[in-house]
């Protein structure tokens, strides 16, 4: 798993892909569930074969990527027959996880999803409150062949003569 820039892992625990639906989501895969302060990621191993695993070792594959705000609906579902598990719904996949602890999943996932700022919100003030921007602009100035004189490069025409630049 890669981080970006100013993303930092809050929460990171074994898991158990129960049940899902979406692109690249296969059920009933163990990998590593994590919680970062921008996304949400599971990542598993997927096997090539035994001899291609103790030749070339495995490649993570990320199974479940989705930023915090694309998040739409967070569970915890408590069936009557077995264990609770945390539901996660994005706007391309949903996915049933099983966790040591689904509460407090559900409590840290809500709490970084309410940390991000609010797109709507006013942007910061800066110490600055003048901002001044300079812009350069040349001006290139080109002979005319027939008089001589200096002219515009943008002009069509010489100033003086009247002949095409």
């Amino acid at each position: 798993m890669l981080l970006g820039p100013g993303e930092s892992v809050l929460r990171s625990e074994y898991a158990v892909l129960l049940d899902g639906s979406g692109p690249g989501i296969v059920r009933k895969t163990a990998g590593v569930l994590y919680l970062t302060n921008h996304r949400c990621l599971f990542e598993t191993v997927l096997s090539r074969g035994m001899v291609r695993d103790l030749v070339r070792g495995r490649d993570p594959a990320m199974m479940l990527d989705a930023p915090l705000p694309t998040l739409r609906n967070l569970s915890v579902q408590r069936p009557r027959i077995g264990k609770p598990r945390l539901l996660v719904d994005t706007g391309y996949a949903r996915a049933a996880f099983d966790v040591l602890d689904p509460d407090e999943w559900y409590q840290a996932l809500t709490k970084a999803r309410q940390a991000l700022p609010s797109p709507y919100a006013a942007p910061a003030a800066s110490t600055h409150t003048h901002t001044t921007h300079v812009v350069e602009r040349q001006v290139v100035k080109v002979r005319c062949r027939f008089c001589g004189s200096l002219a515009s490069e943008v002009d069509g025409r010489c100033p003086a003569c009247g002949a095409p630049l």
